[in-house]
Formats: structure tokens, sequence, C-alpha cells
């Protein structure tokens, strides 16, 4: 009798250890950047938190397939929720290429003037094999006097097969949009 309970408690654990997926891998859409010389621009920034389009806010990363499917992994996971994970990246590139300081979670200094950043990301889709793609439209608050300024733009970029490959890809998507971003506070317009 304790054999077979033995026996039957051993195939259980077979058949559970067989059925168990793989441990999740993490991304992040975050890059190494170079240290920024805090307070060497006229301005900081203020980054908003990111609206992401509902069909792309998911933990995990999502790949279109030929077929019209929509594969989503459960190993493949996002490190942050999405919307955090792009405005890291996006705060990270342009404190570093506006050589400046993002003052979200603080309180500015009253000797700068603040350029106030809201983003909102329609489109961050992967096919598989061919391309990924990213929309994203910003709105930038100069202040009182200042004015605002909304602008928009999509990028496109060839994608490679492989996880880790199409993670680099879409950390690319979304430093051209601050780039984009960049160029418009510097030249008050859209690029």
């Amino acid at each position: 009798m304790k054999l077979a309970r033995t026996a039957s408690a051993a195939f259980a654990l077979l058949v559970l250890n067989g059925c168990a997926s793989s441990a999740p891998h993490y991304y992040t859409l975050t890059t190494a950047a170079a240290p920024v010389v805090a307070g060497s621009a006229p301005f900081v920034i203020r980054v908003k938190p990111v609206n992401v389009a509902e069909r792309l806010n998911q933990p995990q990363l999502m790949v279109h397939q030929r077929n019209g499917e929509l594969l989503i992994s459960d190993n493949a996971l996002w490190a942050a929720p999405l919307p955090e994970e792009i405005r890291a990246a996006l705060t990270a590139r342009l404190e570093h290429s506006l050589n400046t300081t993002d003052t979200a979670a603080l309180t500015a200094s009253p000797d700068k003037p603040v350029i106030g950043i809201r983003v909102s990301v329609e489109q961050f889709d992967v096919w598989q094999g061919e391309k990924a793609t990213i929309a994203a439209t910003w709105q930038l608050d100069f202040g009182k006097d200042g004015g605002q300024l909304i602008c928009q733009a999509q990028h496109q970029r060839a994608i490679p097969e492989g996880t880790q490959e199409r993670v680099i890809i879409q950390q690319k998507l979304v430093q051209d949009v601050a780039d984009d971003i960049t160029f418009s506070v510097l030249q008050r317009r859209c690029g």
C-alpha cells in the first residue's frame, strides 16, 4: 500500500514537472545611457505618465503572426507595466539628449522653467519576421508664456527573429520618438 502511494506521488510530481513552463524572462525598454550633466540646460522637463492604447497595455510581449493571430508569450514579460517602461525609456533618452533632468517626482526649482511633456502611444506593434512600428503623439507645455505644441510621429524598423533582438528594435523605436520630442523641445516646432 505504501509502495503504491509512493509510486503515485512520484508519478504526480513527474506530471507536474513536465507541465511546468520555463521561468519567465523580463525585458526593459530602458538602455544604458551616458551620465547627464545635471543642470546644464536652461530648463527642466516633467515627463508625465504615458498613455498607451489599451490593446497594447499588456504585461507580455506580443507578436503579430502572418495569419492574423496575435502571439502573447507568458514567458516574455515587460519588467514593469508597459506605460512605465515607455516613460522610463523616454525620460532617460530625453534627459541625456537635452542635458537636463526630469522633475516628475520632485518639486521643480523656481529658477528654471519646466517643460511639461505628455506622450500617448497609439501603436507599438511587432510583426513576426517583418517589422516593428511605433506611433506616438506628444504635447509640450512650455509654461505660461511659452504656449503648447502638439506633434506626432510614426517610425518603423525591420525586425529580426528572436525575442532579445525584437526588444532591441523596440528600444530603438522608443529612442526615435524621444529624438523627435527633443527636436520639438529645442526647435519649438514639430519635425
